[in-house]
Parts: structure tokens; sequence; C-alpha cells
């Protein structure tokens, strides 16, 4: 499979040959003054609905992958549950005309409603 960079003008000037690319080659680079913009990628035989699935997919792992680097560069990567329900009260309490929340107290464990055999 062979990947090109097309520019913006060339898939404006020669859409055709462009698509007629993808289809033969597989996916295609758009280009905006040099800068990788967007992929062309043919349609595949599942139907677009699985394709629409696959590129929620993709933008998930692409949105995960952006919130994992912005926590390494916080350095926020490596908190603890603690930590981290620290870092939340205390943003909570900065709020303006908003009273801190107070802790509240573990909730109860469930009762079992499973009910014991007749004897």
């Amino acid at each position: 499979m062979s990947i090109a960079f097309i520019t913006t003008r060339e898939l404006s000037k020669q859409p055709a040959r462009v698509l007629a690319r993808v289809k033969k080659l597989g996916p295609q680079i758009i280009t905006v003054n040099g800068q990788p913009t967007a992929y062309l990628v043919a349609a595949s035989p599942l139907g677009i609905e699985a394709d629409i699935d696959t590129l929620r997919g993709l933008r998930l792992r692409q949105a995960l992958a952006a919130a994992q680097a912005e926590s390494l560069r916080a350095g926020t990567a490596d908190l603890d549950l603690a930590a981290i329900d620290a870092e939340i009260a205390a943003t909570r309490a900065a709020r303006p005309g908003r009273p801190a929340e107070k802790a509240k107290p573990p909730r109860p464990a469930r009762k079992s409603t499973a009910t014991k055999p007749a004897a």
C-alpha cells in the first residue's frame, strides 16, 4: 500500500484521478500549505456504517492519545485516586460563588436481596 501526499490544488483540479489512485493504491494524505490536513480513504466493502464506526474508533483513540500526552506533559500521569480526588475537591473549592463540598461518608454496603431457602 502506497500512501501519497496530495495537495488541495491537485485534488480540486483532478478529483477523478485522485479518487482512482485512492481506490487503487490506498489512503492518500491531503495537504494544505504542506501540512497534512485530511486523509482520503476508499470505502470498504463492509458498508458505510462499518466505515463510520471504524472512523469513530479512530477519533476516540486519537482523543485518548492526546489526553495521555497532555497528562504526561502536565506531570499528572502517575496520580493515584486519592490525589485525583484531592485535585477535584481543590478545583471545586476554588470556583467563585460555590461553597466547598463537604466530604461525603462512604456508602454502606448493599444488603443482599437473596432469600434463604425454606427449611
